[in-house]
């Protein structure tokens, strides 16, 4: 029997064609690419073509979106996209240079802690982004999937743009989830989760579904 679903992903409202994170969706009538055929007076029958940003919505990136020979979308192996999820609740958490060490072992402590091969998803406060340090230790402890529901996890006030969250991650092959949505919505600490993005070669990122079972 499957238990209670929660989905943690946001609805994508298509956008306007300037729109920076454009999502522009134009329907067409279907039976325009059959030549020689009419629609019978009001019937509804459609296709639409999709103009986007790739880093829209609720979206994951693969390591290609920082390393030049890392793994598309098309390459990421379901078995980082399914599993046992950890829910960290860091709301709390407040550092200028990013939630810390001390504070994402102190949310890894307070979910029952964490095992090798687990997802983990984050529910980020005013401190949406995380100390370098922070990341390594979670990459160290041997997770497979990381998600947040805040736009990202660099550090915001970095001039350099170094990435270096992104690349910890995308060297050791994990993935990152932007963006999610609901986590609050969760009433346990673990659960079962799919994250499935459609598989496109050459890809770096795209919108995803993602559903949590508890």
């Amino acid at each position: 029997m499957v238990g209670r679903i929660v989905d943690l992903t946001h609805v994508i409202e298509p956008t306007a064609a300037d729109a920076e994170r454009k999502f522009v969706v134009n329907i067409h009538d279907a039976l325009q690419e059959v030549p020689g055929t009419a629609r019978p007076e009001g019937e509804w029958y459609v296709m639409s073509d999709v103009e986007l940003m790739d880093h829209v919505g609720t979206h994951i990136e693969a390591p290609l979106h920082c390393l030049r020979d890392g793994m598309d979308l098309s390459q990421i192996p379901l078995e980082k996209l399914i599993g046992e999820a950890v829910i960290l609740d860091l709301r709390d958490a407040y550092s200028d240079s990013g939630v810390t060490l001390i504070q994402v072992k102190k949310a890894v402590d307070a979910a029952g802690g964490l095992k090798r091969n687990d997802i983990v998803f984050c529910m980020m406060g005013e401190t949406d982004y995380f100390s370098t340090e922070g990341i390594r230790w979670l990459v160290d402890s041997g997770i497979k999937l990381m998600g947040v529901d805040s736009a990202g996890v660099e550090i915001p006030h970095s001039v350099s743009h170094a990435n270096e969250n992104h690349l910890a991650l995308f060297r050791a092959e994990i993935p990152l989830i932007e963006r999610l949505a609901n986590l609050d919505k969760l009433s346990k600490p673990r659960v079962q989760v799919y994250a499935l993005p459609i598989p496109v070669e050459g890809l770096d990122a795209f919108p995803l579904r993602v559903i949590a079972i508890e």
